[in-house]
């Protein structure tokens, strides 16, 4: 155990080097507007459901591109005031799943947005790419930060924020945003680009610290952006230029509320010191929970889902 809690402080001390561009803030600036100047058009739709206590819908609304986003909207049947409101992202490769899987938040009285992010589940992606996937979604876009991929997730994820903000059953003043992994690095991002979410967690997040990720990992979407670099040395500049809008090391400084980070040490997909590189850029009030025998299935433990749902009970 010596060992680990060496490596933990090694790693509390770690901060890096930001790679951000002259032009970040102005980048994300616009961005931002454009995204408030564009209709979300969005709709709900009844779900009739077997759980009877609970509401469903499915709600839909359409990225700054057009492309539409699709969700689960769910509701606990009895309240007599407007709702706290979490919103989820899942992990790379995953999807919005099944209402069921949210009782534990419905019938503590959150309202829950389950959102499948840009090409998972029921979204699709509507934009034309000059760069392919080469295997992953990761790697579309991938010389042209405003064609990125990433550029349409963290922009579709605020976005959502809109759509909860909006509604008449939700509390605007008690907003979460919660998810894992890729999930994870999109709470990050929308927390850094959307101010108006009171609470943070993200769990064992991707994309942080990604030049450094990119050498520690031994698995995951960034395998995908390293075979590409290895197929178009030439590109590489550009590829690490793109990615640096999307980092949230460089991201992090813009946060501004509560926030709870966890990562695992024997992480082989979000590795563990790009974590803390991105946690120890974050000014805003934080916690940290770390899991020195865990990999990256560390969020789904009881201790930690337990540990989750004492944070949210008490900060939202």
């Amino acid at each position: 155990m010596e060992l680990y809690k060496q490596t933990i402080e090694e790693f509390k001390n770690y901060k890096p080097a930001l790679t951000k561009r002259n032009d970040f803030d102005d980048f994300w600036d616009q961005t931002i507007h454009l995204s408030n100047s564009t209709p979300l058009d969005e709709s709900v739709e009844h779900v009739d459901y077997p759980i009877k206590e609970v509401l469903v819908y499915k709600a839909r609304y359409k990225g700054i591109d057009g492309t539409p986003v699709h969700s689960y909207f769910i509701l606990p049947r009895e309240r007599n005031e407007t709702l706290p409101c979490l919103i989820r992202f899942h992990g790379y490769g995953g999807t919005k799943g099944t209402p069921a899987q949210y009782m534990h938040w419905l019938i503590q009285g959150y309202a829950v947005l389950a959102v499948d992010c840009r090409s998972h589940g029921e979204t699709g992606d509507e934009s034309d790419y000059t760069i392919g996937s080469a295997g992953s979604w990761a790697t579309q876009g991938l010389l042209d930060k405003k064609e990125y991929y990433y550029y349409k997730v963290f922009t579709d994820a605020k976005r959502a924020v809109d759509f909860v903000i909006n509604r008449p059953e939700i509390n605007p003043d008690r907003v979460g945003i919660i998810g894992a992994s890729f999930g994870g690095g999109i709470s990050l991002a929308v927390a850094a680009l959307d101010h108006r979410p009171n609470l943070v967690i993200a769990d064992v997040p991707n994309m942080c610290n990604i030049e450094l990720a990119m050498q520690q990992k031994l698995e995951g979407s960034l395998t995908y952006i390293e075979k590409y670099i290895s197929r178009y040395p030439e590109q590489v500049e550009k590829v690490l230029d793109t990615l640096s809008y999307f980092d949230n090391l460089n991201l992090a400084n813009r946060i501004q509320k509560r926030v709870s980070v966890s990562v695992a040490l024997n992480d082989t997909i979000c590795p563990p010191k790009s974590i803390f590189g991105v946690y120890n850029q974050i000014t805003s009030e934080k916690s940290l929970i770390v899991h020195p025998f865990s990999g990256h299935d560390a969020p789904g433990t009881a201790h930690h889902v337990n540990q989750t749902l004492e944070f949210v009970r008490r900060h939202l």
